[in-house]
């Protein structure tokens, strides 16, 4: 019986081809995170568009009970000529 040796595997793709789509993939995330992060609303913002609730301590008829206080941001009205 004669054996034949086989040829030496030969991967379907290059190392060099292999690193250049790790870095593009690695590149995209970094780039979709650093846009996330930079475009996120109400990014140093000192002032909330939200309501704050407020609980003020209050008696009715010689029991103390708690009611919300609900507070809003001022808003300008429009003048119409």
């Amino acid at each position: 019986m004669s054996y034949k040796r086989r040829s030496d595997y030969k991967a379907p793709r290059e190392r060099h081809e292999l690193w250049v789509a790790v870095l593009a993939a690695v590149l995209v995330i970094a780039v979709t995170a650093a846009l996330v992060w930079f475009l996120r609303p109400n990014r140093g913002s000192s002032s909330s568009t939200t309501s704050t609730t407020v609980v003020t301590p209050t008696t009715a008829a010689g029991a103390p009970t708690t009611t919300p206080a609900t507070t809003a941001p001022p808003t300008t009205a429009a003048s119409t000529p």
